[in-house]
């Protein structure tokens, strides 16, 4: 007869082997069950940590989020904050950073850039409305300021607005979005402000 304790013992030790896992039988085949495969490592998120050196990498937003880059980073982000600046002085509301109107403008500041000549008709013949049209916007109204040979945003901002012609473009407050583009080159950077309505 068992005692209290070898019961008990005997038990345990069921209980043990239950939950223990158990040695695949000699033998197995392809119709075994395969092993159950470690979870992967993933690596460090991209997005920064709090206080973190550098920004994120571009690809985590959509072109056209109107997101707020850090200017002295992004040449577009602080031609905006100087644009939307003046526009909230004068009464009129902010621009939207658009990537297909960035798309225009970039085009063009390459082109002008590559090329030495700033104007607003590309080398192809294609008018700023051409440009926005091919990158996929359909304005209904549109205007463009170029400049070149302005080292920084801020300077290229305030040779717009120190022209009549350009200063009134910028400040025409039925326009909502914006596309910015610089390309360096000899003679530049080379600046291309788009703006726009649909």
């Amino acid at each position: 007869m068992n005692s209290p304790c070898r019961t008990t013992l005997l038990a345990v030790c069921a209980i043990l082997a239950a939950l223990l896992p158990q040695a695949p039988a000699a033998g197995t085949g392809a119709g075994a069950e395969p092993p159950v495969a470690a979870p992967p490592s993933y690596p460090v998120p991209p997005w920064p940590v709090p206080d973190a050196p550098h920004p994120p990498h571009p690809g985590q937003w959509p072109a056209s989020a109107d997101r707020r880059a850090d200017p002295a980073a992004d040449p577009a982000a602080a031609v905006a904050a100087e644009l939307n600046g003046h526009r909230t002085e004068a009464g009129c509301h902010r621009v939207r950073l658009r990537a297909a109107l960035t798309r225009a403008a970039q085009t063009h500041s390459a082109d002008m850039a590559r090329h030495e000549r700033l104007g607003h008709t590309g080398t192809d013949g294609s008018s700023p409305q051409d440009r926005m049209r091919a990158a996929g916007y359909r304005p209904t109204r549109s205007g463009e300021v170029v400049v070149a040979g302005t080292d920084t945003a801020g300077a290229a901002v305030e040779a717009w607005m120190d022209s009549p012609p350009h200063r009134d473009i910028i400040l025409t407050c039925r326009y909502t979005d914006a596309g910015i583009g610089v390309a360096d080159g000899p003679g530049g950077p080379w600046w291309t402000l788009d703006l726009a309505a649909r």
